[in-house]
């Protein structure tokens, strides 16, 4: 139970979740913890609303639907002042989608997300297969999993790194896998309306964000797609008129795709 708070939160309610013995930290809450834990091997068809049968499922919607994962990552005053820390869990911690999360997103985005469960794992990083199903090598350390903070594989790992580094932003703007998915979502938004500049701007802000684009989100990006097209009429840098309508929403979409929004959970 532990451990699945910590990965929807991004601390447990004991920050040691490898050590609960007497050079652990204490739980912050140990009334919820008890709680969580009673709930979660309570038999379905007892008394409580709230148990889960070791259904882990159940755990994990439990814990979602709860006003406390609900929070804004924007604080009261006197909830930062009382609980800088945010070892309260008075309001929700910002923090980075782990590696796979992070592929299974862009892939999911561009409209190429292969959802079929189950099958043989690939070494193919660039198949729209989701992340769960990428083979492992234990001896390889590149990549874009360890870039992006992937658990080690040979030991065992109470929780990950985040790292921020400069190979990071890199990958994300020259590896051909996310530059053939900006492509895809380039695409996939010329579907929308051709004429209507803004309406494919508010599509892409559903898709990436989950939320409509403000005014002056659409005006940025308007501006932006309107010097990128005077860049791409340059004599020699298209080869094709399709591809002079299109390449301005690829740079646009790279834009969407590398901003911290699409990248953090906040």
């Amino acid at each position: 139970v532990n451990r699945v708070w910590q990965h929807h939160f991004g601390e447990g309610i004991v920050r040691t979740p490898s050590n609960f013995g007497f050079l652990g930290e204490r739980p912050t809450h140990p009334e919820l913890l008890d709680w969580l834990a009673s709930v979660f091997v309570a038999p379905v068809q007892g008394r409580s609303p709230y148990a889960c049968g070791w259904s882990m499922k159940r755990l994990h919607r439990l814990m979602m639907l709860s006003s406390a994962y609900q929070q804004s990552s924007d604080p009261l005053p006197l909830t930062l002042k009382t609980d800088p820390d945010n070892r309260l869990f008075g309001r929700m911690s910002r923090h980075r989608l782990e590696a796979e999360a992070m592929r299974d997103n862009v892939l999911a985005v561009s409209g190429h997300l292969d959802t079929t469960m189950g099958g043989v794992a690939t070494r193919d990083f660039t198949s729209g297969r989701r992340t769960l199903y990428l083979m492992t090598v234990r001896s390889d350390r590149s990549g874009f999993g360890p870039l992006f903070d992937a658990a080690d594989s040979g030991v065992s790992v109470e929780r990950r790194t985040v790292s921020t580094v400069a190979p990071q932003a890199l990958f994300l703007l020259n590896n051909p896998f996310l530059l053939e998915q900006t492509h895809l979502l380039a695409q996939r938004l010329a579907t929308v309306d051709p004429q209507n500049s803004s309406a494919r701007i508010q599509r892409a802000y559903l898709l990436l964000y989950s939320r409509p684009a403000t005014p002056q989100e659409i005006v940025i990006g308007l501006t932006f797609l309107a010097r990128a097209a005077k860049e791409t009429l340059a004599p020699g840098s298209v080869k094709s008129p399709a591809e002079s309508n299109l390449r301005p929403w690829e740079e646009y979409c790279q834009l969407l795709l590398c901003a911290n929004e699409f990248l953090y959970i906040d």
